[in-house]
């Protein structure tokens, strides 16, 4: 066995761990040092870099909405310019050269004309009033847009004019004949582009941008710009342009800092593009709105809402991320890049890192001319006096030690030899006092746990018995208290033979209640079958009429009716035990019967059998306490409907009397349907034979 798997080489392990462990302190101190450093350093480093990034971003998404909005303004700018030069000037004979009426009576450009790869496209609804001053808008809206149009087809998906509200239609789209492929209802449909320039949604006549959509015909997601042309503070209609967000969706779904991502939210919390939530902002129609979502992005906007104006980068409400914000000027949209501050982590883990294998390598190499010392000075001596001792424990002899040597270990070894030799001389006086006291008191524990064991048996028989007597003697002596309190309410109006039988009764109840006793006393001989019953012939109607008389007053108290029809059958038994199982068996049918039922007592001659059957209308047994059902002690899941005490021996007594009687007891139950106690006892004709 080496030094290092060594039992009791704890010494030697423990220099080295101790060793090792300051070493490693340092080690660590300096890692920790050095990733603080790092991280640090770092994090200014991205956070700088991060604000350049997210400036640099905003500009090149903005430039698309500024130039959109410059584009709308300055072909405005030119309609009205051209529209009051051509006041006064009939345009009816222009208009009508180069459009016609359809069948669907919409105003299209004559098919001759029809160019929409180079042209303008018209749409006139048939509503529209087609007056000069309308006509002069038509044409020079068709001119302006034939004109600027095809300047702005590279970056923008359509140029178009709408003229009041959705009367005209005008659009330049190389891609599509917008006028052709539109039925009535399309273009009488009111947008949110077109009302974006009236005067009620845009008292303040500025340049508006409508929230995105996702064109159909186009199959792409994009947004409107409008700006509203008024003359003379007159609203004639509006111009605009369509922009694709396509490569803008894209740029900030896969353009980024590796290891981060981007997305674009408005700041009401609708969201524009995500890398992950493309499906669900179509499912949406464009109006995902995380603000009111469950997703993770809720978090990040409730940290973006509350970023200041000039705040570049903020922290997550988690910390775990740099949320760098960017503008996207002219719309109230923000690009937002989400930074995991676990890049940071990373790399400065790695830095520090560096430092620690440095550290660890330094530890090895200390701990290995550390380990050659101990082992050479101060292990092997020890480890000949570790053996020494085990020697001296297995009672053999013990091998030379270093008793030469001057130092403590030397010492240590002479010091060791004179023990052993001492405890040489004492170990066999020792043994034979020790196997003494152990027999001894071997012997005393078998007698205690004897003795112990008899008084547990003891104690658990008086319990029992005690328990007993309290459950049997409590309805007789209940009986006698209601009767005594009868005869007191009643002395000065019942007659004297009333009260004379009331007195009977008592009397009768106290004879039963010493029988009781007399019973319980001898019930060990009851359970091991060695009680001596008085058999004989027992009329069974007197016996259950006298035990219904004693439950008449409970019964007429809960409502309860108990029915019995007379059988004129007898049986042999014990008179005083049969009338407890009977009383037991009324006892709990009324007890756990609800109020306003009836109890049913039927005696029949069943095969060889004399059957006495007790019937209640209660909760019934549930089929998992069955088991339980005659054992003593035993309380199951029905309670007594009108809050009767109960100890759960009335029925392990009731079975135990019946089978010294010769008989048996069953159950029959069906659970939430009632109980039927059924008692077979041999017939006396049998009994006679």
């Amino acid at each position: 066995m080496s030094l290092f798997q060594s039992k009791t080489g704890s010494f030697y392990r423990r220099v080295l761990r101790n060793m090792a462990l300051r070493i490693t302190l340092a080690a660590l101190a300096v890692s920790a040092i050095s990733y603080y450093y790092s991280y640090t350093r770092l994090q200014e480093e991205a956070l700088a870099s991060l604000a350049k990034y997210i400036d640099a971003r905003s500009q090149i998404e903005s430039e698309l909405f500024l130039n959109a909005e410059d584009n709308t303004r300055l072909i405005r700018d030119e309609f009205i310019r051209r529209y009051t030069l051509a006041q006064g000037i009939d345009a009816s004979p222009e208009f009508n050269q180069f459009l016609r009426q359809d069948k669907d009576g919409m105003w299209r450009v004559k098919y001759e004309f029809d160019d929409f790869e180079h042209r303008a496209t018209v749409a006139i609804l048939p509503t529209a009033k087609l007056t000069p001053e309308f006509k002069r808008q038509v044409v020079l809206g068709y001119n302006l847009l034939s004109q600027y149009g095809p300047a702005y087809s590279n970056r923008y998906y359509d140029t178009f004019i709408d003229l009041n509200v959705s009367d005209a239609s005008l659009m330049f789209l190389p891609q599509l004949n917008y006028a052709r492929n539109g039925s009535v209802a399309d273009f009488a449909e009111t947008l949110e582009p077109e009302m974006l320039a009236t005067p009620a949604a845009n008292p303040q006549r500025n340049t508006k941008w409508s929230g995105i959509y996702y064109d159909k015909q186009a199959l792409e997601w994009m947004v409107s710009v409008v700006t509203p042309i008024d003359y003379l503070g007159k609203y004639i209609g509006s111009v605009g342009q369509d922009v694709l967000l396509s490569q803008l969706i894209a740029r900030t779904n896969t353009v980024n800092i590796p290891g981060t991502y981007n997305f674009i939210v408005t700041r009401d919390g609708n969201l524009i593009s995500h890398p992950n939530y493309m499906q669900q902002i179509q499912n949406k129609q464009g109006a995902f709105n995380i603000a009111t979502s469950d997703t993770p992005l809720k978090a990040f906007y409730s940290a973006l809402i509350k970023a200041q104006p000039l705040d570049r980068f903020i922290e997550s409400s988690d910390e775990k991320y740099w949320l760098g914000i960017a503008p996207i000027k002219s719309t109230n949209w923000m690009f937002v890049t989400v930074y995991p501050k676990n890049l940071l982590q990373i790399k400065a883990a790695i830095a520090a890192s560096m430092v620690l294998f440095l550290g660890l390598i330094a530890l090895a190499i200390e701990l290995g001319l550390l380990a050659w010392v101990l082992k050479t000075d101060v292990i092997k001596p020890l480890n000949r006096l570790k053996n020494a001792i085990k020697d001296l424990a297995a009672g053999r002899k013990t091998k030379e030690l270093d008793t030469h040597r001057d130092d403590e270990i030397g010492e240590l070894a002479r010091t060791f030899e004179e023990m052993a030799h001492t405890v040489q001389t004492h170990r066999h006086h020792l043994e034979d006092l020790v196997s003494e006291r152990t027999q001894e008191l071997a012997t005393r524990n078998l007698q205690l746990e004897a003795a112990n064991e008899a008084l547990k048996y003891l104690n658990h028989e008086k319990n029992e018995l005690l328990t007993i007597a309290a459950h049997d003697l409590k309805n007789p002596v209940a009986s006698i208290q209601g009767m005594s309190v009868l005869l007191k309410d009643r002395l000065n109006e019942w007659p004297t033979e009333k009260i004379q039988d009331r007195l009977s009764g008592i009397n009768q109840l106290a004879g039963r209640i010493q029988s009781i006793i007399c019973n319980l006393i001898d019930h060990n001989a009851l359970e091991t079958g060695s009680i001596r019953l008085n058999f004989e012939t027992i009329e069974i109607d007197g016996l259950i009429e006298l035990a219904i008389a004693e439950w008449e007053e409970r019964l007429k108290n809960k409502h309860q009716k108990c029915t019995f029809v007379r059988s004129g059958l007898s049986v042999t038994a014990d008179r005083q035990a049969l009338w407890q199982v009977l009383d037991n068996l009324i006892s709990n049918a009324v007890k756990y019967s609800p109020h306003e039922k009836e109890i049913t007592i039927t005696v029949a001659h069943r095969d060889c059998d004399i059957e006495i059957s007790v019937k209640d209308q209660g909760p019934g047994i549930a089929p998992h306490e069955t088991s339980m059902l005659f054992k003593k002690f035993s309380r199951l899941s029905a309670r007594p409907t009108g809050g009767e005490h109960t100890t759960g021996l009335g029925l392990s007594i009731t079975k135990r009397l019946i089978e010294a009687m010769n008989g048996h007891i069953r159950c029959e139950s069906q659970f939430g349907h009632g109980s039927a106690f059924i008692i077979s006892l041999s017939p006396a004709e049998a009994e006679d034979a």
